[in-house]
C-alpha cells in the first residue's frame, strides 16, 4: 500500500466528477429494475445479479432470454459478447496503471464501466499513480451506488413506471451523458450522437441487440470522424 494510502481529496473529487455522466445511467437502471420485477425469476436474486454483473445491457439481455427460457449456452454467449467491450476498455488503459498494487488488479476492474472508462481515459497522462488509483475509485464507488439505487427504485417502482416506457430514452440518455466528456473533441461528439441516435432507432430490437448496434454504430462513426481529422489535420 505504500505510496498509495487513501486520497480523500481526489477520491470525493472522482466521486463529483463522475455525476454528470452517471446520472444519465439512472433511468437504465430503473428499467432494469422494473424488467426484474416483472421477469419472475425473484427480486432478490434480479437485484443482486445486477450489480454482480454491473452491465446494464448485458443484464437486460440476460434477463429477457432468460424470460424466454433460452439455453445456458446462448445465455452465456450472448452476455460474454455484449462485456467484450470490456476487454478492450482494460487493455486501453493498462499503460496508466502499469505498476498498481496487486489488490487493485483484482478490485479495479470490476467497476470498469462504460462511464468509469470514459472518465478514467480522460484524465491527463502526467497524473500522479496515486491520484488516478483514488480519482478511479471515488467515481466507480460513486457510479455503483447510482446504479444499485436506481435498479432498486425500478424495482419497488415496477407497478407505477410504464411498461412501455423500456429503453426508449434511457440508453440515449446513457451516450448524450458521455458526449459530455467528449463536448471539445469532434470524434467523440460524433461517436455519442451516431451512437444515441442508433440506440434511439433500434429500442425495439429483442435481446437488448440495439444497445450492441448502437455502440458499434458509435465507434465506427468515431474512428471514421478521427481518421478524417488527421488526414486534413
Amino acid at each position: 500500500m505504500s505510496g498509495f494510502s487513501f486520497d480523500r481529496r481526489v477520491f470525493v473529487t472522482g466521486s463529483k466528477d463522475i455525476i454528470a455522466i452517471g446520472f444519465p445511467g439512472i433511468p437504465f437502471g430503473m428499467v432494469i429494475g422494473v424488467v426484474i420485477a416483472e421477469s419472475g425469476i425473484g427480486s432478490f436474486v434480479g437485484w443482486v445479479g445486477s450489480w454482480v454483473i454491473l452491465a446494464g445491457a448485458a443484464n437486460l439481455a440476460l434477463l429477457e432470454l432468460m424470460a424466454e427460457q433460452a439455453s445456458t449456452a446462448v445465455v452465456l454467449l450472448t452476455v460474454a459478447f455484449i462485456n467484450a467491450r470490456h476487454a478492450m476498455y482494460s487493455a486501453a488503459l493498462r499503460p496508466r496503471f502499469t505498476g498498481f498494487p496487486r489488490w487493485f488488479r483484482y478490485i479495479g476492474p470490476y467497476f470498469l464501466i462504460d462511464q468509469v472508462f470514459a472518465l478514467a481515459a480522460s484524465r491527463p497522462d502526467e497524473m500522479a499513480a496515486r491520484e488516478r488509483l483514488w480519482h478511479y475509485f471515488g467515481s466507480a464507488v460513486t457510479l455503483w451506488t447510482l446504479w444499485v439505487a436506481s435498479v432498486t427504485a425500478g424495482l419497488l417502482l415496477g407497478d407505477v413506471i410504464d411498461p412501455d416506457w423500456q429503453l426508449t430514452f434511457a440508453v440515449p440518455l446513457l451516450f448524450s451523458g458521455l458526449m459530455l466528456l467528449s463536448i471539445t473533441n469532434r470524434p467523440g461528439i460524433t461517436a455519442a450522437v451516431v451512437g444515441g441516435g442508433v440506440a434511439l432507432l433500434t429500442t425495439d430490437v429483442p435481446h437488448g441487440s440495439g444497445v450492441i448496434i448502437a455502440i458499434l454504430a458509435g465507434v465506427g462513426a468515431g474512428t471514421i470522424a478521427e481518421t478524417r481529422s488527421e488526414v486534413t489535420a
